[in-house]
């Protein structure tokens, strides 16, 4: 948006406040308007609040000042500098709100712009915009917004008072009834004016065009970075609107992934304790018949047996328990309880229980596609889990 919201605060809440819309592209008005007191900022908020915002406050109440470092700033002089300005100031220092402005060096000796205000002042200001729904982008002294002239000062008549710049950082503002008596101690020698300058006031004055107070000040609004919100007044960084917009659906996603990713886990981790169960019952069941060897390697120890027993009774058995071995690490929630070897039918018979009748119509499908001829006895269903007898042999 090429627009910005200017509102114009007063020193106290009930006085009026004067603001404008301003288009940075065009440089031109968009609207203008003014407000009897803080009151209505809510107001405007609604219509308005989606501009960035700028917050202009009377200069009167902002002193600006330069302070000569006793050597090149670094963070210990920087921390010091309200104690340097306690002498200068009646008040408390504690009291007062202090900001930076730049640092210049001039010859070899270094001069720090500060601003200071009442604390209670800066809080009152912050707190009505953001009461009313603003997140003031950039908040300084009104008067420090006109053109600086090479020669003279500038002024303008804004809401009552006399905004007048002077130099780089001399700001002030003056109300009307005082402007007078001001002009006649300040001993300005030229004064190029923005407003119609009283006829009553007799002044070397250069009349500029005239303009309106907030659309003149808006104009230098690029030359000026100075604001009054730093530290814990400084305005947070705006976030991506884009990712905004994602982030709910982001971390559902990132949730969604965590969650199967957990849960795809627990399912390697429990058929790996089912394999390993497996494998336990198959190694009791060889130490039975074996039971001086070794079954550290037993698929090894297995695939030798059926090589070197040929075409006998044991073949049969170990062809059976190793085509078994196979087919039950491919059936998940299947477990044995015995197993039973009929050396005259060649047949291999075992008691075995499951979390489901569709994991018994599994393995028997398995090893039928194998080769087998198998015959699975009654089904029960005791506790959740279901138990039954299933006796397999080679096909003739």
């Amino acid at each position: 948006m090429n627009e910005q919201l200017i509102i114009r605060l007063g020193s106290q809440p009930q006085q009026p406040i004067s603001w404008l819309v301003w288009s940075t592209g065009n440089k031109e008005i968009i609207a203008s308007g003014q407000l009897a007191s803080a009151d209505e900022l809510t107001a405007l908020s609604q219509r308005l609040g989606r501009r960035p915002v700028v917050a202009l406050v009377p200069a009167a109440d902002v002193v600006l000042s330069e302070v000569l470092l006793p050597s090149k700033p670094n963070r210990q002089i920087i921390q010091a500098l309200p104690y340097m300005l306690e002498e200068e100031h009646a008040e408390d220092i504690e009291q007062l709100y202090l900001a930076l402005g730049l640092c210049q060096q001039r010859d070899k000796e270094y001069w720090q712009q500060v601003a200071l205000c009442k604390k209670v002042q800066l809080e009152q200001w912050v707190g009505s915009l953001v009461v009313a729904g603003f997140q003031p982008t950039q908040l300084l002294p009104d008067a420090l917004l006109l053109p600086q002239h090479q020669e003279g000062a500038a002024a303008i008549e804004l809401a009552g008072q006399w905004l007048l710049r002077q130099g780089q950082w001399q700001a002030s503002s003056i109300e009307a009834l005082w402007w007078p008596d001001f002009l006649s101690l300040a001993n300005i020698e030229l004064i190029h004016s923005y407003s119609p300058w009283p006829t009553d006031i007799l002044q070397n004055v250069e009349l500029a065009e005239p303009e309106l107070p907030l659309a003149l000040l808006a104009q230098q609004l690029p030359q000026q970075s100075f604001s009054l919100l730093q530290g814990q007044y400084a305005p947070k960084k705006a976030q991506n609107k884009i990712w905004f917009v994602w982030q709910s659906s982001a971390f559902l996603a990132i949730s969604c992934l965590a969650l199967y990713l957990i849960t795809l886990g627990a399912q390697v981790w429990q058929q790996g304790q089912q394999l390993q169960q497996q494998r336990t019952e198959l190694v009791t069941l060889y130490k039975s018949r074996f039971p001086a060897e070794s079954t550290r390697d037993i698929s090894r120890q297995l695939a030798r047996k059926l090589q070197g027993a040929g075409n006998g009774q044991d073949a049969s058995l170990f062809s059976l328990l190793n085509d078994l071995q196979q087919e039950l690490a491919a059936t998940t929630n299947v477990r044995l309880d015995n197993l039973k070897y009929d050396q005259k039918t060649s047949e291999l018979r075992f008691q075995a229980e499951a979390d489901s009748f569709q994991r018994f119509d599994n393995l028997k499908t398995r090893l039928e596609q194998k080769g087998f001829e198998v015959k699975q006895g009654a089904l029960s269903n005791e506790g959740g889990k279901v138990q039954g007898t299933v006796a397999m042999k080679v096909k003739v």
